[in-house]
């Protein structure tokens, strides 16, 4: 029999809720965070060069937000990127990573021309902007909002060089993993490399790369369980020069594109930053997106106030969601009541993206939900 939601249920689930939002959702690796702060070189520590660091990494944080590669030069974000201050929650300097340290990372001026925005000197500025205030400005200036939730993408790439033919691990080929690595953590896209152990050589051949087996990769891909893919074929055109087929996949949305004749590294990274072209265009609100109010979304499989908190937190936190309120339980479903910023489309590839949720089968529903239930979904840790 339906019944109202239990004034302790609530009371309970809302504690968990902030225990479990101060704890940044880490359990849930698709949920990405550090889209806020980003580090840049600088000179000295003089207000001159400072200046000039938080503006360069105000400009990087807005290319992994919008989704636009160059959002520093968009006309509507220029005046954002000149006063940085408005934005700045905190910075502090420290060294670069030495050769004998962790890995290398690369620092890019993102809004000029794409080079490192100085000669490296071992000195960087690492800035924290706050999120609310960063978003409420982007919405403002009619730019899109690509939100925390990201599809954690495996890498299945062939590299023909020369003779010589194999297929990429993080470990195996070290130069095209830090590559794409350094891309993916300019545009904010969680990337999952191989271990190419003996069970991935078991199901995977140099032939299902280069000839889109989508069967055999999906197959082998079940392992990792990645919200999307991206295969690559990366071939030498001249010494020195490669070129390269991509694919990625992600639900039913898939994109096919080349890369022209490059260096090894930027082939690479350019399979990242195309597929995160793409997932921008895919997954960002929309700029001036209409939302919807009163959108009813149930979650069936809650049986304890442990999941109860975890979906009411995890609802809350997603990008296309202004307000979320619990309406009713019933049966182990609990339905929410969902303002949002953008269309139903937004909200769903949202919550499926961030791997606590999954589309619940018609019978998985309750036998008698309301009209206006909209989204269905099951709870599936």
């Amino acid at each position: 029999m339906e019944k109202p939601v239990h004034r302790t249920l609530a009371r309970i689930g809302a504690l968990l809720m902030g225990m479990l939002l101060c704890a940044g959702m880490s359990a849930h690796a698709t949920v990405v965070t550090g889209l806020y702060e980003a580090s840049v070189p600088v000179t000295d520590q003089s207000a001159a060069a400072r200046r000039v660091a938080l503006q360069q990494a105000l400009a990087a944080v807005l290319v992994k937000v919008t989704g636009e590669r160059s959002a520093g030069g968009v006309p509507a974000l220029v005046d954002l990127v000149q006063d940085p201050a408005r934005f700045l929650q905190q910075y502090r300097y420290e060294q670069a990573p030495t050769a004998s340290g962790a890995a290398a990372l690369t620092y890019y001026d993102l809004t000029r021309t794409g080079m490192p925005a100085i000669p490296p000197t071992g000195l960087l500025l690492s800035a924290r902007f706050d999120p609310e205030v960063v978003d409420q400005a982007v919405r403002a200036a009619h730019e899109p909002l690509w939100g925390r939730e990201r599809p954690a993408t495996l890498v299945w790439i062939a590299l023909q060089d020369g003779a010589s033919v194999s297929i990429i691990s993080a470990s195996n080929n070290p130069a095209i993993a830090q590559a794409m690595n350094s891309a993916a953590q300019q545009r904010g896209v969680p990337l999952i490399f191989p271990s190419m152990d003996a069970v991935d050589q078991q199901a995977i051949g140099i032939p299902d790369i280069t000839q889109d087996n989508s069967t055999r990769i999906q197959q082998a891909s079940l392992r990792y369980k990645p919200d999307a893919t991206l295969v690559g074929s990366i071939y030498m055109t001249t010494p020195g020069q490669y070129a390269a087929r991509w694919q990625l996949t992600v639900g039913v949305q898939m994109q096919t594109w080349t890369t022209p004749p490059a260096d090894l590294a930027s082939v690479a990274a350019d399979g990242v930053q195309a597929a995160a072209d793409n997932y921008a265009k895919w997954f960002a609100l929309a700029p001036d997106a209409v939302g919807l109010n009163g959108v009813t979304l149930s979650v069936t499989g809650i049986s304890g106030v442990d999941a109860y908190a975890k979906v009411l937190a995890y609802l809350s936190q997603l990008t296309p969601v202004k307000s979320v309120l619990v309406t009713r339980v019933a049966d182990h479903t609990v339905y929410f009541s969902l303002d949002t910023h953008g269309n139903l489309a937004n909200l769903q590839q949202a919550v499926l993206l961030g791997d606590l949720l999954k589309t619940a089968a018609p019978a998985a529903a309750s036998a008698n939900p309301p009209s206006a239930t909209l989204l269905q979904f099951q709870y599936a840790p």
